[in-house]
């Protein structure tokens, strides 16, 4: 077997498809506990031996062989668009693990600040304490500070689910369903989950017992607008990811 030949065997044999190809890397980079360390492994390989590199090597293979004997120019065109469709889901991925890191951190932050914001409202004064002439404004006052509170933790609770659905619907569409967040970034995004979901939860079972809370409390937003988040979610970050591609 001539040295040509062989490596156009060993070529073939890594030949993928856009998504095939992009979760071989997709697997092996999630063996690094972050983004920033699988680069950092990658750092000093030639350029030849980069992910998109591979990638784009292996989704080339197997459009040539898949159509062989074609003319050259379908199948130049055919192995342009697999290898921008390798590229596109590359961004796609990593575009996700920032996102997830970047929410967290920010929203995380929002979220902290609306739990004190509640417990300020919560350790205010007692209606004893203040004058009597003076009750009916601290109660209207009360009810209109837990109603600007209100429509805030909607908010966060509303926008992780968005995220999560919206990230679920891009795996499950690209990915065939696999997830595509590192692990610093699943903690990070965890993390800031289950804290919107606790503080929503608390401030819930604080409103069925009634009192200012519960008199104050907004209706949620519809469904039919979560789906419409979501749908337009899933169209900005597909459509960031093309624009990076």
């Amino acid at each position: 077997m001539t040295t040509a030949t062989s490596r156009r065997l060993a070529k073939l044999e890594g030949a993928l498809a856009p998504r095939e190809a992009v979760l071989a890397w997709l697997v092996e980079a999630q063996q690094y506990p972050s983004l920033v360390d699988h680069v950092r492994s990658i750092a000093g390989l030639p350029v030849e031996a980069a992910p998109l590199s591979v990638i784009g090597e292996r989704v080339e293979a197997a459009v040539r062989d898949a159509l062989k004997g074609q003319p050259r120019a379908a199948i130049e065109t055919a192995a342009r668009r697999a290898v921008g469709d390798g590229v596109f889901l590359f961004s796609l991925a990593l575009g996700l693990n920032v996102v997830a890191l970047e929410m967290a951190r920010l929203e995380g932050l929002r979220a902290t600040a609306v739990f004190y914001w509640m417990g300020c409202l919560l350790g205010g004064p007692r209606e004893s304490d203040i004058p009597p002439a003076e009750v009916e404004t601290y109660r209207l006052e009360r009810a209109d500070a837990w109603g600007l509170w209100w429509p805030v933790v909607d908010r966060l609770l509303l926008d992780v689910r968005v995220e999560n659905e919206a990230r679920t619907a891009l795996e499950r569409r690209f990915f065939g369903g696999h997830d595509v967040l590192f692990a610093d970034a699943t903690e990070a995004w965890t993390g800031h989950v289950d804290f919107v979901e606790r503080l929503a939860s608390l401030a819930e079972t604080m409103a069925s017992t009634g009192g200012p809370m519960a008199r104050a409390r907004r209706s949620r937003t519809a469904s039919g607008s979560l789906t419409e988040r979501v749908a337009e979610r899933v169209a900005t970050l597909t459509d960031d990811a093309r624009v990076r591609a």
